[in-house]
């Protein structure tokens, strides 16, 4: 076996079993675009970057509803893309606390403290992410670790708003570039490596996605060896 085709192999392994993701791209509420038309150009631009820039699972978030991830959700499904998206929305606590809250079908109730934002979620099976992490908010969360009360993760690198959040806390860590356009996306280059195994823990994908799993960007063409 020769050294480059031993090596080809290795790469493969790893991005079979090891996923690129970025769970902070944005995207404004339905209602601020123009036309749909307009809506979906949008949408398709942002999913084709991200293909294009190497990433397995996308994040799409808009201001405190989920309906635009769910759109593009919806698209990237019935366009068959090698890429799985997991619908978000922005939501700020009563507390003045920043969280990305996913996999939900309808937006969070309002004013809701952090504790209580995160059962609401969990009850409905989504996934919390909190951004912005100062050592008051790890303190807190730290005490919540292991109930439904706290959040699934932290967000401890975003590119828009820069400034590594280097904190003792023991959650799941993602970087995000923020992005908020398809060329923001392509320019970026910031994902997280996440664990097959453990993105379908985290109900990013199905079970049938998981370790077994090969992307079709990664099956052998025609005839090839």
């Amino acid at each position: 076996m020769s050294p480059w085709y031993k090596t080809a192999k290795e790469c493969l392994a790893i991005r079979k079993n090891v996923l690129r993701v970025d769970l902070c791209v944005f995207i404004d509420k339905e209602e601020q675009f123009t036309n749909k038309d307009y809506l979906n150009s949008t949408i398709k631009s942002i999913l084709t970057s991200a293909i294009i820039n190497g990433l397995d699972i996308i994040g799409v978030i808009s201001a405190d509803n989920p309906t635009v991830g769910l759109l593009a959700q919806q698209m990237c499904i019935e366009q068959k893309m090698d890429l799985v998206v997991v619908p978000g929305q922005t939501y700020i606590t009563r507390d003045n606390e920043s969280l990305y809250v996913y996999n939900l079908t309808t937006p969070m109730p309002k004013n809701l403290t952090l504790d209580k934002a995160c059962e609401f979620a969990h009850k409905k099976g989504g996934f919390v992410m909190v951004a912005n992490v100062s050592k008051q908010i790890a303190q807190k969360i730290n005490r919540l670790q292991g109930s439904l009360y706290a959040p699934d993760a932290v967000e401890v690198f975003n590119a828009q708003t820069g400034g590594y959040r280097d904190i003792d806390i023991d959650f799941p860590r993602f970087v995000s570039s923020g992005a908020t356009s398809a060329s923001d996306l392509e320019e970026t280059n910031v994902f997280t490596l996440l664990e097959r195994k453990k993105a379908v823990e985290m109900g990013f994908i199905h079970n049938e996605q998981g370790v077994d799993y090969t992307p079709k960007y990664l099956l052998p063409k025609t005839g090839e060896i």
